[in-house]
């Protein structure tokens, strides 16, 4: 039996205007598996609207009886040591309730994830641990390159666990340029208290694994980080003539997901990689999250079987 009836996969952007009225690449894509079967990937402009349509979908779908499963693709926690430097607790959700109160996001994409990002760098000796700032833009205390931070022995780690092993995945810490997630997560994780907090959910939307530890969750809505990436030979071979990237990604992966939770083996990627021991299980659950999947490749390579 399935553990989830609905699969929704979310491909999120920090822009810092409206996305253009064409969909493109590079902006916020979704796409819903009910049963195995997937819908046209949904385009917003903003992260407001996002969230509006989001929690309308979600909300909809449990209001049916149907158990949702809702993947964002940024990281769902800083390493290990962060929260509590910032926050004096070593807990995701203190963390994400202290960029809440600090994230201003408005209706158009305008942000100021520069100056919380130069805030948290203020807070460390020295230059960093953020980097990656358009030379232009006036946040001094961020520097354009990596290279360019200063005393990063009293910096944290660069990734967390679950970046260590996923291939390719890139430092919280990179605001900008290819491939970076820094500014999705600043941006993403005040998103997320408002998803759970949003009227429409009551109580029925649970973090995995903050909210329920690293095994199988029991709540009628659950988020998880995700990474596409993961399956990314799978999307290039399923990427339809002229299709935008970002769609094919968010389709390609709702189908592993959907089609490996029909087969009945979704739940043992809820409790992380095999070989993870004791103490870093104990870190992801309260501080770094895991991506989900990630140590289970094959098995959702398997789920998707050779492409139509």
């Amino acid at each position: 039996m399935a553990t989830f009836h609905t699969h929704v996969i979310v491909d999120w952007s920090a822009r810092s205007k409206p996305s253009p009225v064409r969909p493109t690449k590079d902006a916020i894509w979704w796409t819903a598996a009910r049963d195995g079967v997937v819908d046209e990937p949904a385009y917003a402009r903003t992260r407001h609207d996002a969230v509006e349509r989001l929690a309308d979908l979600i909300a909809t779908e449990i209001d049916a009886a149907r158990r949702v499963l809702i993947g964002f693709d940024f990281p769902f926690g800083y390493p290990a040591g962060v929260a509590a430097h910032l926050t004096g607790e070593a807990s995701a959700h203190a963390l994400r309730d202290w960029l809440t109160a600090r994230i201003e996001d408005a209706g158009d994409n305008a942000n100021n994830r520069y100056q919380v990002a130069q805030e948290i760098n203020r807070s460390y000796p020295g230059i960093g641990p953020f980097w990656g700032r358009p030379e232009s833009w006036r946040f001094p205390d961020v520097p354009t390159r990596a290279s360019r931070r200063t005393h990063r022995e009293a910096h944290p780690p660069e990734r967390r666990i679950t970046d260590l092993h996923a291939r390719g995945a890139k430092t919280v810490w990179q605001l900008a340029y290819a491939g970076s997630v820094g500014s999705q997560v600043l941006l993403g994780l005040p998103i997320l208290k408002r998803l759970v907090e949003h009227p429409l959910m009551e109580g029925r939307l649970a973090v995995w694994p903050f909210d329920t530890g690293l095994r199988a969750p029991e709540a009628q809505g659950v988020i998880a980080e995700i990474y596409p990436s993961l399956l990314r030979n799978e999307v290039r071979e399923r990427t339809n003539k002229g299709e935008i990237p970002d769609a094919a990604q968010v389709r390609v992966n709702a189908e592993a997901f959907a089609r490996l939770d029909l087969q009945g083996g979704l739940s043992p990627l809820f409790e992380g990689a095999p070989d993870l021991d004791a103490d870093q299980r104990r870190i992801i659950e309260t501080e770094e999250a895991w991506i989900l999947g990630l140590g289970h490749e094959e098995a959702l390579r398997k789920a998707l079987g050779r492409p139509l």
